[in-house]
């Protein structure tokens, strides 16, 4: 595991004193999300407390949040560690996310307005022909979740809203870890996310489950191949 190191150059979000604990898991979470912290790397709390000018006790609160959201492992005398990736955490969470998903978007599809659908679908098309034009493609467009919040949006159903809700930010933090470790991650997804566009637009519920499914099996496959042939 490799220590921390401070970049000074990314300024760090500024915290209030309101809703101070979900500002500060809010803002650790993003510092994962993003790769600024990244898989083993050790969590400096103190290192935050100051940055923020807070005590220690609600950043370690926000730590044992993580914890649980699957983003830190947090080792008694050792420290704090951004959690690392393996093919099975990757299967785990994507035979969870497959089963939440494949309902969300099913449920979804009637109350997705079709000029919504439509947009989207054009929004993935557009950045496809940006990437294409690019030589390489080194990290996943913000459009390729789109589809995923969209079902989300207008699913209907609080509780399963909930379940995604919770998982959301360890589906960000996996595929943005391994996105630049795929060979053309968004580009080889596209022809997925456009069958459920297409399924919604003609608003047939079962054929956007089913592509959706379809898309996230393949995703985990790739993903799980990607970290067992380099582990």
């Amino acid at each position: 595991m490799t220590q921390m190191t401070k970049n000074t150059t990314d300024a760090l979000p500024a915290i209030s004193l309101e809703t101070l604990g979900n500002q500060i898991v809010d803002a650790l979470s993003q510092e994962i999300i993003s790769g600024r912290l990244t898989p083993g790397q050790r969590v400096d709390l103190s290192y935050y407390a100051a940055q923020w000018n807070i005590s220690i006790t609600p950043v370690r609160d926000a730590a044992r949040k993580l914890e649980a959201l699957g983003l830190i492992d947090i080792f008694p005398r050792r420290g704090v560690f951004v959690a690392t990736l393996n093919a099975r955490d990757v299967k785990e969470l994507f035979d969870v996310r497959i089963a939440l998903e494949s309902a969300t978007i099913r449920l979804a599809t009637p109350n997705i307005p079709r000029e919504e659908a439509e947009q989207t679908r054009a929004l993935y098309l557009q950045a496809g022909e940006t990437l294409h034009q690019q030589s390489v493609e080194h990290s996943l467009p913000a459009v390729d979740l789109l589809i995923h919040k969209l079902a989300l949006q207008y699913c209907d159903n609080a509780r399963l809203s909930k379940m995604m809700q919770e998982m959301w930010s360890q589906i960000e933090w996996c595929q943005n870890t391994v996105a630049s470790q795929l060979q053309e991650p968004f580009l080889t997804t596209l022809p997925e996310h456009i069958a459920v566009c297409d399924a919604v637009i003609a608003g047939d519920a079962e054929a956007a489950s089913r592509a959706m499914h379809r898309h996230l099996t393949l995703t985990s496959e790739r993903i799980q191949r990607l970290l067992i042939h380099s582990g």
